[in-house]
């Protein structure tokens, strides 16, 4: 089988040191060494997540990890307003929905995210009790300004719920010093482990909400459960622990630091390779993400053709979702990404669009692309 370069935003490679902790003997969950390896996860998190505070692990998705934040955040009748800077602010919308609350969402077009004038503007007109957002909207690679829009919306006493899923452990969080309540993410993007598990993150001092009208998103018994795994309320996912706390010992060794330097390197370099070739990205440049770009595709070429290529030379793109479904392609460059794998992909693609009869010079695109990481020191 060819060799894959799984370059989408989501999941994200995996080191082998990652996978070969997954293949461990199964522990008990109540064992005390899995209890001291959970709790210093857990630990772990708390630092790339910018908080001393409380740090929920349980198995799930990023989709699982929003509705717990939610639910942790919200209550029935409460008016929040969603910052919605492409589609996954619909996910939050929904999940503010099923707990009763009343949502109002504003709207900003594909590629631009929020400022923190248009959030002055939006809640000087009506009293909300929170506001969230995307970090980072993979559907259009937009990444709002988190420590403006916090600053924001707390001067107007609102609770502030931050989707990290597509940023945590790639883009630097600070939930403590910018006033972020709730943040939630996945295994599977930055942190560079396979998917499986949730996690949500609260600001210290921060009291999360007793959610009754569930079972499974029992925030008080998850908590309990984190205290030690004795506790337990839902049964860890063990071996996927395992993996999570290897993939964080690899990050604090790399630095928090370093990692979101590289991060902004390599989204700098995939970026200015793709502007060479004359390609459009989605978001606008203030408002670019360091872990994934979205761009749109040059006439004539369709995304189906364009990924079957890419593919059968060994590089996994992502498609468009929602309104830029069939308009764009997304390339991840997220967690274990380097910048070898940035090259090669670059190269994959000024091939590609040369054989679907796009005109490029073949070569200009990695030149781009080399000059920036050469800057960087990469």
């Amino acid at each position: 089988m060819t060799r894959f370069l799984l370059m989408t935003p989501g999941p994200t490679v995996v080191d082998p040191e990652v996978l070969l902790e997954l293949a461990r003997p199964t522990a008990s969950h109540v064992s005390p060494e899995f209890d001291e390896l959970h709790r210093e996860t857990l630990e772990m998190l708390g630092r790339v997540f910018g908080t001393r505070g409380r740090v929920v692990l349980f198995p799930g998705s990023g989709t699982a990890a929003m509705e717990l934040a939610v639910r942790s955040a919200v209550g029935p009748g409460e008016r929040v307003l969603v910052l919605r800077a492409g589609v996954f602010g619909d996910y939050l919308a929904e999940a503010a929905r099923s707990v009763g609350a009343r949502v109002d969402v504003a709207r900003v077009e594909p590629g631009r995210g929020f400022t923190a004038s248009m959030l002055e503007e939006l809640l000087s007109r009506a009293s909300y009790s929170a506001v969230l957002f995307q970090h980072v909207d993979t559907s259009t690679s937009v990444a709002n300004p988190v420590a403006e829009l916090a600053r924001v919306a707390r001067r107007h006493g609102a609770r502030v719920v931050v989707d990290g899923v597509a940023s945590i452990g790639g883009m630097e969080m600070r939930m403590d010093e910018w006033g972020v309540d709730v943040c939630f993410t996945g295994s599977q993007k930055a942190l560079a482990t396979p998917p499986g598990l949730a996690v949500v993150a609260f600001r210290e001092g921060f009291e999360p909400r007793r959610d009754t009208s569930t079972v499974f998103f029992n925030v008080e018994k998850l908590l309990a459960e984190m205290e030690t795994t004795r506790n337990y309320y839902v049964t860890p996912a063990v071996n996927l622990v395992y993996g999570l706390n290897r993939s964080l010992r690899r990050i604090m060794e790399e630095g928090l630091e370093e990692r979101y330097r590289r991060h902004r390197a390599l989204a700098e370099a995939v970026q200015a390779g793709l502007e060479a070739l004359g390609l459009q990205l989605v978001a606008e440049k203030p408002f670019r993400a360091h872990t994934v770009t979205a761009v749109y595709l040059p006439q004539g070429v369709e995304w189906q053709r364009l990924y079957t290529e890419a593919r059968r030379r060994g590089v996994e793109l992502a498609g468009g979702l929602g309104e830029l479904k069939g308009r764009v392609f997304r390339i991840g460059h997220m967690g274990e990404t380097n910048a070898n794998d940035v090259a090669a992909t670059m190269a994959v693609l000024e091939r590609v669009f040369a054989r679907l009869g796009y005109s490029v010079e073949l070569g200009k695109g990695l030149e781009a692309m080399q000059q920036v990481l050469d800057r960087h020191g990469y």
